[in-house]
């Protein structure tokens, strides 16, 4: 009789591994049914997790896949290295206006009379617009030359700069052109071959890159 109950009790209740089908549920107690139901939310629980990591999965091997198609991405590539830095030109390295693009005033900053007229002269010659000459309101002291310019006209000021030894550039704001003042130092133009553009004095506003 034991075997027999034992036999009728494990029909009853479903073995743990397979779920009853639908007529089966009918028989179960309500013990059983509620075992059942809990067993199936966990199953159901557990494919949803699968199935999310998944589509995870998924998206993130056709996100990495369309990075690496469209070259946004290179796997294993310095990402400082791989992304180029802007570069811009410093003002010393920028080609000169050419003469005839530069208008200059000369100013004699010492006491040797006629220099400024001797020098416009060979200004004028090289293709430079000399305008007007005169004697510099203080002297320039042991110096070749001084060019005083607007902050607009920094190419054309260091165009004159160029032709004369250690020439020293002074931003003005208040100058409304390029105004070469020689010193005493001055001794003759460099040729043109051989020209020394002078660098921006510090604080000259840089170029736009």
């Amino acid at each position: 009789m034991d075997e027999q109950r034992d036999g009728a009790r494990s029909q009853d209740q479903p073995d743990d591994g397979v779920l009853p089908g639908a007529a089966a549920e009918e028989d179960l107690d309500e013990v059983s049914y509620e075992r059942l139901h809990r067993r199936r939310l966990r199953r159901r629980r557990r494919q949803r997790i699968v199935f999310a990591v998944v589509v995870v999965l998924v998206l993130a091997v056709g996100g990495g896949a369309a990075l690496v198609w469209t070259g946004r991405w290179q796997p294993g590539a310095d990402p400082v290295a791989a992304s180029p830095s802007p570069t811009c030109v410093p003002p010393a390295e920028q080609p000169l206006p050419a003469p005839g693009e530069v208008s200059v005033e000369v100013l004699n900053g010492t006491d040797r009379t006629g220099l400024a007229a001797g020098v416009a002269d060979e200004l004028r010659g090289r293709g430079f617009a000399v305008p007007d000459i005169g004697n510099a309101p203080v002297a320039a002291g042991p110096v070749t030359a001084v060019v005083r310019y607007a902050p607009e006209l920094l190419a054309q000021a260091r165009a004159v700069g160029a032709r004369f030894p250690e020439a020293q550039l002074v931003e003005d704001p208040v100058a409304t052109t390029v105004e070469l003042t020689l010193g005493d130092a001055h001794q003759q133009l460099l040729p043109e071959d051989a020209l020394a553009p002078p660098a921006p004095p510090e604080g000259a506003a840089a170029p736009a890159c």
